[in-house]
């Protein structure tokens, strides 16, 4: 899912263009030439009759040398409006025969690429990486800030690219600083976001080891527990290979629970475990925009149980998820920042045990193959003075009945903040928030908003009845951020509950909070 997080360190590069100001025109500096062609030398990325256009108004006049500066001046632009910033047409030395004239271009090639390797990660890696910056090739900015965004983003490695002048006329020396980030990074954290009958109150902790094998890769630890016996782990790796930096990774992770409060004579226990391995392919990525394909395949096993009655359920769910996700910033209105994910995902339920599998061929159905599409949408816009708004836009469609694991809620800390986690499940639904933020001072952060959302409870219901459900809030929220800490509290007021049957105590206004400590 898309989220705006704190942008990473961006490498930087150092390029000085050649000036495409176009030459004055005038008769200051000798006869003009009537021009019958133009002849042109040393293009390689355009082929002459499209250069050649930018130039027709010209044949049949009579021209200056400052004239025909200007005429150089059109292809210089060109190219470099179109991201060869180092491209350059000039007046070689020359005889004119026959009113035509010779135009020279040196497109701006690389002489070579030189890498001065401080990182973990080994060099093999980066020049795979740099591979498609070939020498003899033009140099071409989004090129060039694609390869040296794709490395940036490798865990621990901070960059910078310099353009030099290269040993022969018209071309560059690129040269990579890789300055090593940190080998070890995470954070510690806390909130209220669990669920009344598991824990409420939760502690948990992510540790980032970047390049343990020296090959870009990273090795992510998560662990968390609850005030009510809810433990989680979380153990993921993943590497880039190719010279796209395609990332291959798995992860395995369980999560166990106890239920308490009114539940506790149940003796109701139960754990979720889930084996994943993903391939993820960045499509485009400049400074100013990004986009990625990934495909994941989930194992997901899943055991109820309550003691007092000897009864236990068991399930299994294999899910293949395709999704593709991206994020831009603009100046659309004082500027602001977008993202989006889309995905679909075909599973397979299995039921486990007799009784659930009686059960659903009774009622539910959800057994078998189904499909789900998701679509999470995000907007950060920059307002006037020290306001900015966000909003944001989630939903689910189905193909069936789902089994509760897969099923879509609108309640919790991200969603419509009334209400709790889980709160007004269903197969399809749609849930969107809009903030307004007021920030009076770096690191502080006031918001009010609203938050609204409805549910498909069945796709295909079984019984008679109400099938769906609405709810809807209105809260504030205060944010601090310092540079290795936030603070979040957010307190929140049902508008519409729609005959919501609240888990707990009821609570007006729900109160959230977490803060993280990074280190």
């Amino acid at each position: 899912m898309p989220a705006f997080t704190p942008p990473a360190s961006q490498p930087d590069l150092d390029v000085t263009t050649p000036s495409a100001a176009p030459s004055s025109t005038g008769k200051s500096e000798g006869p003009g030439v009537s021009i019958s062609g133009f002849r042109l030398n040393g293009n390689e990325v355009y082929q002459d009759a499209e250069l050649l256009d930018l130039l027709a108004n010209l044949i049949g006049t009579e021209q200056d040398l400052d004239g025909l500066r200007a005429a150089t001046d059109r292809i210089t632009k060109f190219y470099q409006d179109h991201g060869y910033l180092l491209a350059r047409a000039y007046l070689p030395p020359q005889d004119i025969v026959d009113g035509v004239v010779q135009i020279a271009i040196q497109e701006g090639v690389y002489d070579q690429v030189t890498l001065n390797n401080q990182t973990r990660v080994r060099d093999t890696v980066l020049r795979r990486a740099l591979a498609p910056l070939r020498p003899g090739e033009a140099v071409h900015l989004e090129a060039l800030d694609n390869r040296l965004m794709l490395i940036s983003d490798l865990p621990g490695v901070q960059i910078q690219g310099t353009l030099r002048p290269g040993k022969s006329p018209g071309s560059t020396e690129l040269f990579i600083d890789a300055e090593p980030g940190p080998i070890v990074a995470g954070s510690v954290d806390t909130d209220n976001f669990g669920g009344y009958y598991t824990g409420e109150y939760r502690l948990a902790g992510t540790l980032d080891v970047n390049n343990p094998l020296r090959l870009g890769d990273q090795l992510n630890l998560r662990l968390l527990t609850s005030d009510k016996k809810q433990r989680y782990y979380r153990l993921a790796y993943q590497v880039p290979i190719g010279s796209s930096l395609t990332r291959v990774g798995a992860s395995a992770s369980n999560m166990s629970y106890r239920l308490g409060r009114d539940f506790t004579l149940l003796e109701a226990h139960g754990n979720a475990s889930i084996a994943s391995v993903f391939l993820q392919q960045p499509i485009l990525r400049s400074r100013n925009f990004s986009l990625q394909a990934q495909l994941q395949y989930e194992d997901k096993s899943m055991r109820d149980a309550m003691d007092l009655f000897d009864v236990v359920n068991r399930k299994r769910v294999g899910l293949w998820t395709a999704s593709l996700g991206g994020n831009s910033e603009d100046g659309f209105f004082g500027g602001g920042r977008t993202a989006v994910h889309l995905s679909y995902g075909l599973g397979s339920l299995r039921l486990q045990d007799a009784y659930s599998r009686h059960r659903d061929r009774l009622y539910n159905r959800s057994a078998g193959t189904f499909g789900k599409t998701n679509i999470t949408l995000l907007r950060l816009q920059n307002l006037p003075g020290p306001f900015m708004v966000y909003a944001q836009f989630n939903a689910q469609l189905a193909s069936k009945n789902l089994d509760s694991s897969e099923k879509f809620s609108l309640g919790g800390p991200f969603g419509v903040r009334a209400f709790p986690n889980g709160a007004a499940s269903g197969d399809e639904g749609w849930q969107g928030s809009l903030d307004l933020r007021y920030l009076p001072a770096p690191g502080w952060q006031f918001a009010a908003f609203v938050d609204k959302g409805a549910v498909r409870l069945n796709k295909r219901p079984w019984i008679g009845g109400r099938n769906s459900q609405q709810l809807s809030a209105m809260g504030a929220s205060l944010i601090q951020t310092g540079k290795s800490h936030q603070i979040t509290l957010t307190a929140a007021w049902p508008l519409e509950q729609n005959n919501y049957q609240q888990e707990g105590p009821k609570r007006e206004p729900r109160l959230w909070f977490q803060a993280t400590r990074l280190f």
